[in-house]
């Protein structure tokens, strides 16, 4: 019987398949988000990623994001990206005819951003130097990314950084999409939709927060409306261009006026006095 122990080996396959061993253990666990990033730094550096959903008009759904070793303004960046850059970005029309099982990879430098307010907002406000990306156009014309950023204090990536992504795509992007699916409060059906009480209003979820918790803070009252909206916390602090540990400060203060500690809680809490409002 020989015996041997698997090498991390030094041919970009070979990395890119180590990574990936270590990708996968993270999926599921509460880290996901610094957990993989860290494990991509393994062989190919980025000081920040993100993973997100556009529709062409409607507004994008971020999934996650973060940084690694420095300070995170992922956050920052989605804000101002939701807040209307979204409708000129034109990275992804590359995709235009690919088929819906298609994981393309996209490369774009800063100065490559056609859009001078994106490139301004984005790129040159955070110092991001190019991105790299593995995308999918969805059957209803949506795309799911998933981003790398190297920033101004990294060098470019090379053709064996462009390689070794090559191989690391489709096992990060299905581990990517797996953690969608398991993040609390999430049930991504493939076009964005989310599991939660989106069936009613939001200013009907509003009204309901405010008769249960007339004092509640504005900040607590919209991450607390994002959680109804079924938004994991990496998606509401990419919403609202906060850190998702502050996401998860709003969150417990909000519970505790409130008197619960789950989310099925709020859900439940919310749905009945929207109907009391209903009755009146």
């Amino acid at each position: 019987m020989n015996v041997w122990t698997v090498a991390e080996g030094g041919s970009p396959s070979d990395i890119a398949l180590y990574s990936l061993s270590k990708i996968i253990a993270h999926i599921g666990a509460q880290d996901f988000t610094s957990g993989v990033l860290r494990e991509i730094n393994r062989g190919l550096a980025a000081g920040s990623w993100s993973v997100y959903r556009t529709f062409g008009r409607r507004l994008p759904v971020c999934y996650l994001s973060n940084s690694y070793k420095r300070r995170d303004t992922t956050g920052r960046c989605f804000l101002a990206y939701r807040e209307g850059l979204y409708q000129q970005d034109r990275t992804f029309d590359a995709l235009e005819g690919s088929r819906n099982n298609d994981i393309r990879i996209l490369h774009i430098t800063a100065g490559e951003v056609r859009n001078p307010e994106h490139r301004r907002q984005i790129y040159e406000h955070h110092r991001l130097r190019e991105r790299l990306s593995a995308a999918r156009l969805a059957r209803d014309g949506s795309v799911l990314s998933v981003n790398l950023y190297r920033h101004d204090d990294q060098p470019a990536y090379r053709d064996r950084d462009l390689q070794l992504f090559e191989h690391l795509a489709r096992g990060l992007f299905a581990s990517v999409e797996r953690q969608i699916t398991l993040q609390p409060g999430i049930e991504d059906d493939g076009a964005g939709a989310h599991a939660g009480i989106v069936e009613l209003p939001q200013d009907a979820h509003r009204e309901a927060l405010r008769q249960l918790s007339p004092d509640m803070p504005s900040r607590e009252m919209e991450v607390s409306l994002r959680l109804l909206k079924g938004m994991s916390h990496d998606g509401i602090a990419c919403d609202l261009g906060i850190g998702a540990t502050t996401v998860k400060t709003y969150r417990n203060r909000a519970f505790a006026r409130l008197g619960i500690h789950h989310n099925n809680e709020l859900f439940a809490l919310v749905l009945q006095q929207c109907d009391r409002l209903a009755r009146r």
